[in-house]
């Protein structure tokens, strides 16, 4: 069996991990659904049970130009309605895969897309090294490493392909951002009805 259905295996059972945690907020999970889904598409096709190229693709497309950008609002901003609440985050994420449609299956632009992708990842390696979360911060490079050397196709490592080195940077990098507590101090809030005054 091919290494990235190993290494796709391994993305997805950290992103069912964060996926478990209620503790983290609804856009964090949904975003690691996103590329969960991606990552079993991806267990599917390469090891060839269930090759669909097509859907793998697709989700993987809606993992860069939605999910990681939804992360990175996370992180930046880890009360932000959009990180917090399920109706202003399914928004933005439906708002952004829109977007991604628009840019890759109409005007023909992927690189718009991985740039959205590395944009996104930059900026919370960014945001978490000025408020020195070094270890997060660091695992997030990790994760940032892996996206470069997936888009210029090196092979550092004489028996992984890129795509491996892809999965194992994402894969180091969310389980660092699961580990961080970044956002333990604040619950979820989900929307609730007024409730009325009296017994």
């Amino acid at each position: 069996m091919p290494s990235l259905a190993y290494t796709d295996g391994l993305l997805a059972l950290v992103c069912l991990w964060l996926l478990s945690r209620v503790s983290l907020p609804l856009g964090v999970r949904i975003a690691a659904g996103t590329l969960g889904i991606a990552a079993v598409l991806g267990v599917l096709r390469f090891s060839g049970l269930y090759p669909i190229p097509q859907w793998h693709q697709f989700v993987s497309m809606l993992g860069a130009c939605a999910a990681f950008p939804l992360l990175a609002v996370a992180v930046l901003w880890p009360d932000a309605a959009v990180a917090r609440q399920l109706k202003f985050a399914s928004i933005f994420f439906i708002g952004m895969a829109v977007f991604g449609v628009l840019a890759v299956g109409v005007a023909q632009k992927r690189v718009v897309v991985d740039a959205l992708t590395v944009l996104s990842v930059v900026t919370m390696v960014i945001s978490l090294a000025r408020g020195r979360r070094w270890p997060t911060a660091l695992t997030t490079v990790m994760m940032l490493t892996g996206l470069l050397l997936f888009a210029v196709k090196a092979a550092v490592v004489p028996t992984l392909v890129p795509g491996d080195l892809l999965h194992i940077g994402m894969a180091i990098g969310l389980l660092g951002l699961g580990m961080s507590g970044l956002w333990s101090a604040t619950p979820n809030i989900e929307a609730q009805e007024p409730q009325p005054h009296g017994a």
